[in-house]
């Protein structure tokens, strides 16, 4: 594989993520409507977008890390919880 197309689909999975956990946090807006929120942004507000998205996940997870794995298990079902 060549580097572009492992850092499109890593991209992909980025934005995926990050879409689904803004359309579980914004009422009346659908995954499908999220991404092409995210698509239809200039590239600099999509890198914000998904890249705070995903910061604000890890930051939670340290601030669930400081409660040892209980923490750890109740954030990671929140998260799933808020995915699916």
């Amino acid at each position: 594989m060549n580097r572009k197309r492992i850092t499109y689909q890593l991209w992909t999975r980025c934005r995926d993520v990050a879409a689904a956990l803004i359309a579980a946090c914004w009422p009346g807006r659908d995954f499908a409507h999220v991404i092409a929120l995210i698509d239809n942004s200039p590239s600099g507000t999509q890198n914000v977008i998904v890249f705070g998205t995903l910061g604000a996940l890890f930051a939670v997870s340290l601030g669930a890390a400081q409660f040892g794995l209980i923490g750890l298990c109740l954030f990671w079902l929140l998260v799933i919880w808020l995915i699916r």
